[in-house]
């Protein structure tokens, strides 16, 4: 966009199947969906562009681990029946 306020701004992917997209981050740093749970865990990278909404999560060992879980139940198959649009009278 040109504009300064955006610098550092990336579009955020969507989670289905995240468990099959490693790496990754913007530069592929993070292999495995447990050290990106980590890295949120420490409240990212300093840099001048990290929005203030980024802070540590503050996870306790479990919860890391269940998010971990939940964003590996985010992958599977879509029916078919699901997946394709229906067919619409004319």
């Amino acid at each position: 966009t040109k504009n300064e306020t955006d610098r550092g701004a990336i579009k955020t992917p969507t989670l289905r199947d995240v468990a099959w997209r490693g790496p990754y981050m913007h530069d592929g740093s993070e292999k495995r969906l447990e050290e990106v749970v980590a890295f949120y865990i420490r409240g990212g990278v300093k840099n001048p562009w990290l929005s203030s909404d980024v802070r540590p999560l503050n996870l306790a060992a479990q919860e890391q681990k269940d998010l971990v879980a939940f964003l590996q139940s985010l992958t599977g198959e879509i029916d078919l029946d699901v997946s394709n649009p229906p067919k619409l009278p004319q």
